[in-house]
């Protein structure tokens, strides 16, 4: 009886993780959208998504729920989906859910040294995707590992590549000479990690094993 009670915490959860899953990233790729259109002359190449949530725009409530909202769900989900096995598991994915929150709770134009350090989302978010591989039975996986490793690379190329290519040009400067520019690339490493996360949790929602 112990065992039966367990599996069904278990598969609840499980579930429990999934919708939140699906919920935060879905809220974020939607509203992100609408505030895309809405943004003053915004351009995919030279426009981070932070701009969209900086404080004094006409999309800060817009975006500000948007990162809000998925952190949150990615926090609940992580520990719904890990508590019962703690360790490393559990850190790994809370790990990106708080990154995307403090760059969320801190506009770029409010405090850019803790905006910044919530970019610990996106390697750590990747490696998190990468890591599901083991976890899923069913197809699934081989697309985890695809899309982690794009955010993955595309991280790389972000934070160290371009500074390698170009040497003393800058990080921003560095960026805007490439082919995809600064919110291209931006947008390679988070939405991946949002077609992951959706698919991740339909996936706990409606597995049985």
């Amino acid at each position: 009886m112990r065992q039966d009670s367990a599996l069904s915490s278990k598969s609840s959860d499980r579930k429990r993780a999934g919708i939140l899953f699906t919920v935060g990233a879905s809220v974020f790729l939607l509203l992100t959208t609408a505030a895309e259109s809405i943004y003053p002359n915004f351009h995919l190449q030279t426009n981070a998504i932070s701009d969209l949530a900086a404080i004094g725009t006409s999309t800060t409530a817009i975006e500000e729920t948007a990162i809000l909202v998925f952190s949150i769900c990615w926090i609940l989900g992580a520990f719904y989906l890990f508590r019962n096995t703690g360790g490393r598991g559990l850190i790994l994915n809370l790990i990106p859910g708080i990154g995307f929150f403090l760059a969320g709770a801190s506009p770029e134009n409010v405090n850019l040294v803790i905006h910044s350090l919530g970019t610990i989302a996106f390697p750590v978010g990747a490696v998190a995707a990468i890591l599901s591989y083991r976890t899923i039975r069913s197809p699934l996986r081989y697309f985890s590992l695809l899309l982690g490793s794009l955010s993955l690379v595309s991280t790389f190329i972000i934070f160290v590549g371009w500074r390698v290519v170009c040497g003393t040009c800058g990080y921003t400067t560095g960026l805007s000479q490439t082919g995809l520019g600064l919110g291209g690339w931006e947008s390679m490493i988070i939405y991946p990690l949002i077609i992951w996360l959706i698919g991740y949790g339909n996936y706990l929602m409606t597995a049985t094993d």
